[in-house]
């Protein structure tokens, strides 16, 4: 149900008004709401931390990546080495730290122990969320586990501590909030709980793990490990399955496209939006997306018989993109506009269909219209007023982290395989994934690096079935992938064979000497640069506190 939404409307402009001024923290005005006097209920408690959740993705966030699998209109500075060190913010914001830490010193107030754990242990959540999105970012950062004041130049000027010290307190807080937050069905819809908490911990120690791995910073196996036991903890016991109906050409769609997620077997945690209360413009702005699948991307699926393009004996290259998909992996056409897909259903139930690929660049840049999250009803095409949940946390990542964690711990057998990849494979009727691959494909993406056939394979799947759902950046940090930005056809579209072309009124896109679309005419190659791995921090704050610095490499 959709009923606990209304809290965080109600509560954010008390917390924004409570937590956002450092001078009203200096005195203990006698007319006003003050941290010694406020924490000591359950209301306050659950008032303070409603707005915590707005720190969680929205949906905004998706399509975020502008990798190597979704290119824009306009190229992403971080992908074109075009980022600039920020005169100010560039993400370094302490705004919700300071909130943690406001709860969590005085929660004490609260005298019901279980009623104060309870809540310490969902701030210590959003503070390990909070920290982890900025280790992301920028590598080394403070760690700040109190309330500070403007007054307390000491600590406010701190060194940066190492990622190491932070990731540590990450998982110290990880596991006080797994251990005390309530089971799901012990608490509201979209509301924190233990196996979201799993979830997340599966997430934050297999993105470490692989850093330290790939960039040579060793001590990781430990990492992998929690990885691992974190996913299996959500697997054995949470309940979850992958959701299908024995539709296999429509449950990977509709999936992304539900009103409701709160029954959905898939869904971890949902973000909840109601009629009039919490309502976004995902279906609305995605028809003028300015975005699209790469080409690079859309080579990655695999044919149907579950090999790749490059081996399958029965794979013939089609001069018509319909042609084409019907002979790959089911997933390709409930990702992508087809004529078998609607784009809208209109309310007396007339289907539309585009009959032809949509090559306005400001509908989309490559030919390969995304239509995941992408609604046919109409009352969520009106601007700003859709209500379809999001996915905070979805079991398929979750089964993808435990795959690969298993993989690079050497331990993932045919049994692990069957318990993820071959789960989601098994709602599209795909060919299940084998220890022993059984291919070597020509075209597996060069990572800078090689890589076990089972891993190139596994990298594959979450590529697949986590596309477009904000991974893919963190992924290619994460490897030390950048090299996967120089693939020309990162930045290129479809494939329009003459055919094709004459089934248009008008034709004016630029092609490649092999038909492919091109997205930037003045741009048709880039070079990584591995200081884009982390975000330089601002220059306001490197000069006020010049122990901040040197800036992350490269950025110096």
């Amino acid at each position: 149900m959709k009923n606990n939404i209304f809290l965080l409307i109600a509560a954010s402009i008390f917390i924004l008004s409570f937590s956002s001024c450092d001078d009203l923290l200096d005195v203990t005005p006698k007319d006003k709401i003050t941290p010694e006097t406020f924490f000591s209920t359950e209301a306050d408690l659950q008032a303070f931390s409603t707005n915590f959740y707005n720190s969680l993705p929205k949906d905004r966030d998706l399509y975020k990546d502008d990798a190597d699998n979704i290119t824009h209109s306009t190229p992403n500075s971080a992908a074109t080495d075009s980022r600039t060190v920020p005169a100010s913010g560039g993400g370094w914001e302490w705004g919700y730290l300071r909130r943690f830490n406001t709860l969590l010193q005085y929660s004490v107030n609260c005298k019901d122990k279980t009623v104060r754990t309870r809540y310490q242990a969902l701030t210590r959540f959003f503070r390990a969320y909070f920290y982890f999105e900025m280790v992301k970012r920028f590598g080394d950062i403070p760690w700040y586990d109190t309330e500070l004041f403007v007054s307390e130049t000491d600590q406010l000027n701190k060194p940066r501590d190492s990622r190491e010290l932070v990731m540590k307190n990450i998982l110290e807080d990880l596991d006080f909030a797994i251990e005390h937050l309530p089971k799901p069905n012990e608490t509201k819809t979209g509301n924190m709980h233990k196996y979201a908490a799993l979830a997340f911990k599966s997430r934050a120690c297999l993105y470490e793990a692989s850093f330290r791995k790939y960039h040579g910073l060793g001590d990781y196996e430990e990492l992998y490990r929690e990885a691992a036991d974190a996913a299996a903890q959500v697997i054995e016991e949470g309940g979850y399955s992958i959701y299908k109906t024995d539709k296999p050409l429509q449950d990977y769609y509709n999936l992304f496209v539900q009103e409701d997620l709160a029954s959905n077997s898939e869904c971890i945690m949902p973000r909840v939006y109601i009629t009039k209360l919490l309502m976004h413009n995902n279906t609305r702005q995605m028809e003028e997306s300015y975005t699209g699948l790469s080409r690079a991307m859309f080579e990655q699926y695999l044919c149907a018989d579950g090999l790749p393009t490059a081996v399958s004996p029965g794979y013939e290259e089609a001069d018509m993109p319909m042609d084409e998909l019907m002979q790959r992996d089911p997933r390709l056409r409930q990702t992508i506009d087809n004529p078998e897909l609607p784009f809208k259903v209109l309310s007396d139930g007339t289907k539309q269909f585009n009959a032809l690929p949509i090559i306005d660049t400001k509908y989309c840049t490559t030919g390969y219209y995304v239509m995941k999250y992408h609604s046919t009803d109409p009352e969520q095409w009106n601007i700003g007023q859709s209500t379809l949940d999001v996915f905070i946390f979805r079991y398929a990542e979750v089964l993808l982290n435990y795959a690969e964690a298993k993989a690079e711990l050497g331990e993932c057998t045919q049994e692990v395989l069957d318990q993820t990849v071959n789960e989601l494979r098994d709602r599209v009727e795909m060919p299940h994934l084998k220890v022993n691959v059984g291919f070597t494909d020509p075209n597996w993406p060069d990572y800078g690096y090689e890589l076990s056939p089972l891993l190139y394979e596994i990298r594959r799947e979450r590529a697949v079935e986590l596309v477009g759902e904000g991974f893919r950046w963190d992924d290619i940090v994460r490897w030390k992938a950048g090299k996967l930005l120089e693939a020309p056809k990162s930045m290129l579209g479809m494939k329009v064979s003459d055919k094709l072309k004459e089934q248009y009124d008008s034709f004016s896109r630029e092609l490649t000497q092999d038909n492919l679309l091109i997205v930037y005419p003045d741009r048709t190659t880039r070079k990584w640069d591995d200081k884009l791995y982390l975000h330089p921090l601002p220059i306001d704050e490197t000069t006020m506190n010049p122990n901040l610095l040197p800036n992350n490499p490269g950025w110096e």
